[in-house]
């Protein structure tokens, strides 16, 4: 299991910290924990649990009876004692968290909640090894088979010699979190069978489309790394050239790091410029979203004033985020968001020192997740309008 999970690490990367969590079960099924690095040993065994995470109350060994239990959670984080109570069968339906926990008697444990808001799907390598991760990606890139997406309010139970899968009873109305499509999952990740990639397209070409009339640059860059899908997509109908003229370092999820030097210092490392492609240029920076803007301040300043770009024009893939998360996805809170900051564009140009900002909106976001086959009505889209939780139980 080791090397599964060495390679499950880079592949689940953007999901989390510098460090993952590691759980393995030995021969005679005693627990072996570690934090790892990518570059570090994972211990060997036959089971192993592997957490990437950015808050540690997000993974946890708890002992239940004469069981120990290795958890990863996702979503609001909940009392050790409800993993208890979930791997037992003793316990109320979670609403917001998905669970993969691995118990010392050698079974896997998954649960995605009620509402459907996390993600988690099965796969396999033929009938030798199960693997369920929240990313479809990851069991891709493992080299196994996606065998099922998992529904809401599904317990999956894996053991030595028996699979089994089971629907919690109720009926239940799931929504699909939007930031997974913008943001958050891979570029080949499916979303419950819905490819991130399609959305993804949709939704550039309708911000090209928002575009059109409106800037008129001569190259088109992409932020990194989730920003160049959206990017080539829009310098492709607008008839511009795109450009990979910023280049990612290491990637990490600057926007949630506590320390303003710390979280500037990680922006820096993905924004290397290529200057003899900007140089005297007017640049159409293109990102998936903006949440408190330090991002885009970064770049826009390195953009004009290291590699010497004319102009520095921003769009963004998302519409505006207003509110933070309160099912769990990690991100600012509301009052740090720029879209509150500002009640017009002018003052958010200034602000970032770039010479246009034009958001898509969310009749565009709507028309993407149709035309990518994915509904609108099946998205939760909170952190967007903010005024509506129509998933509170």
């Amino acid at each position: 299991m080791s090397k599964i999970l060495r390679y499950a690490l880079p592949a689940l990367r953007h999901r989390g910290n510098d460090t993952a969590w590691v759980a393995l079960l030995s021969n005679d099924n005693k627990f072996i924990i570690r934090e790892v690095r990518e570059d570090g040993n994972i211990p060997s065994g036959w089971a192993g649990l592997l957490c990437l995470y950015t808050n540690e109350a997000s993974r946890g060994f708890i002992k239940c009876g004469n069981t120990d239990i290795a958890y990863c959670i996702e979503g609001i984080v909940v009392d050790p004692t409800e993993v208890c109570r979930l791997v037992t069968g003793d316990s109320k339906t979670l609403a917001y968290t998905s669970l993969i926990a691995l118990t010392s008697d050698g079974e896997l444990i998954a649960y995605r909640p009620i509402t459907g808001l996390r993600n988690l799907v099965l796969g396999a390598y033929g009938f030798d090894l199960a693997i369920i991760s929240n990313e479809s990606s990851t069991i891709n890139a493992l080299g196994g088979e996606v065998r099922l997406f998992v529904s809401l309010g599904t317990i999956v139970r894996a053991s030595r010699l028996n699979l089994s899968v089971s629907r919690v009873a109720g009926n239940f109305r799931g929504k699909r979190c939007i930031m997974e499509f913008i943001y958050l999952s891979r570029l080949d990740s499916e979303i419950d069978g819905y490819s991130v990639y399609e959305f993804r397209r949709a939704l550039a070409r309708r911000l090209a489309l928002r575009l059109a009339n409106k800037i008129d640059a001569d190259v088109v860059i992409g932020m990194p790394e989730t920003g160049i899908i959206y990017g080539i997509k829009v310098a492709e109908i607008m008839g511009k050239t795109f450009e990979y003229a910023l280049l990612n370092i290491e990637r990490h999820r600057s926007a949630l790091r506590e320390d303003i030097l710390d979280k500037i210092s990680s922006v820096h490392l993905k924004l290397s410029p290529v200057i003899n492609v900007i140089k005297g240029k007017r640049v159409l920076l293109v990102d998936d979203s903006l949440l408190t803007g330090i991002s885009i301040k970064e770049a826009s300043q390195v953009l004009r004033h290291r590699a010497g770009a004319r102009e520095v024009h921003v769009a963004i893939a998302s519409p505006r985020i207003v509110r933070s998360c309160p099912y769990g996805i990690d991100m600012p809170p509301d009052n740090q968001l720029l879209a509150n900051a500002f009640s017009n564009y002018a003052d958010a140009q200034r602000v970032l020192e770039v010479d246009s900002l034009t958001w898509s909106d969310l009749n565009d976001l709507y028309a993407a997740a149709d035309e990518s086959g994915i509904g609108r009505d099946s998205l939760c889209t909170y952190c967007l309008v903010g005024d509506k939780r129509e998933l509170d139980l």
